[in-house]
């Protein structure tokens, strides 16, 4: 799998998890300042709404590369290495096909949004094609990684390389989800290094 595709990918899952994080606390803190204040921020849970949309585009991307999606695989696992090496390509270009679509409909809500100039009805009155923006971002990284990863299915299994299609595209195993773990938490020290 390509290194820097993955750390760039890497790197926005851990900036939505911190916007969801900072999300998390500003809600917390919303929740008490009214409790205990009788006093409200305008727009938090506005907010939340983007951050919830925008994470959630970028975590397809990220989900798609760490085949993190959820698998039933169980039978998968019962049949000759030929037939599931067929799947995984059949499913890789099933799945650039419905992040193309869901790109195009992305496309097609900003521009709406951009033809009628559409805000926000809430105190804040956001422009909605800013968090549509990031959105559409969001979209832009889950076609490219899933249209990468139908191509690389495709070529290996042209290339009769079905252990690198099992290693790529197939379920990981225990082992690899530790491993993946085990990158994740090096990575977020690293982050954390650099800022201390």
């Amino acid at each position: 799998m390509d290194v820097k595709m993955n750390k760039s990918i890497g790197c926005i899952a851990l900036l939505a998890g911190y916007a969801l994080l900072f999300q998390a606390f500003a809600t917390a803190t919303e929740i008490i300042s009214r409790k205990l204040f009788n006093y409200s921020f305008q727009g938090i849970d506005e907010i939340g709404g983007y951050v919830l949309a925008i994470t959630a585009s970028f975590g397809f991307g990220y989900a798609a590369l760490t085949r993190s999606h959820t698998r039933v695989d169980f039978i998968l696992l019962l049949v000759p290495a030929k037939i599931r090496a067929a799947v995984h390509v059949i499913s890789a270009i099933l799945m650039a096909l419905i992040a193309a679509g869901m790109l195009w409909y992305a496309i097609q809500a900003i521009t709406e949004t951009l033809e009628y100039q559409s805000i926000a009805n809430s105190p804040l009155e956001t422009p909605i094609w800013i968090p549509q923006s990031i959105w559409l971002i969001g979209f832009v990284v889950f076609a490219v990684v899933a249209c990468y990863l139908a191509f690389r299915a495709v070529v290996l299994f042209a290339c009769n390389d079905l252990q690198t299609l099992e290693r790529e595209l197939g379920t990981a195993s225990a082992e690899e989800e530790v491993d993946a773990l085990e990158d994740e938490l090096a990575m977020l020290n690293h982050s954390q290094s650099i800022k201390g």
